[in-house]
């Protein structure tokens, strides 16, 4: 997971508008949406496509999110629950 959050925080600064970042917490975000993501080659690649997919289907509700919007989301959502 290290390489590509690295690397996915340095297409975020590149192109805030366009990319996402990536981390374990992501991950966990899109299996808690029944989306899988391998960790075979491409990894990056396959999460934007889900992080545009999730975009997509904001927009058909009227909302528009970036690709950071949805990433932070997933984040959130991946987040372990806190103890009492």
């Amino acid at each position: 997971h290290k390489g590509d959050a690295l690397a996915s925080a340095l297409l975020l600064a590149a192109a805030p508008r366009r990319m996402a970042i990536y981390d374990r917490r992501a991950q966990t975000g899109l299996g808690m949406l029944g989306l899988e993501l391998s960790a075979a080659p491409g990894r990056y690649r396959r999460y934007m496509v889900h992080v545009e997919s999730i975009r997509n289907t904001a927009l058909v509700h009227g909302v528009e999110w970036t690709a950071r919007d949805v990433d932070v989301a997933l984040y959130r959502l991946g987040q372990p629950a806190k103890e009492a």
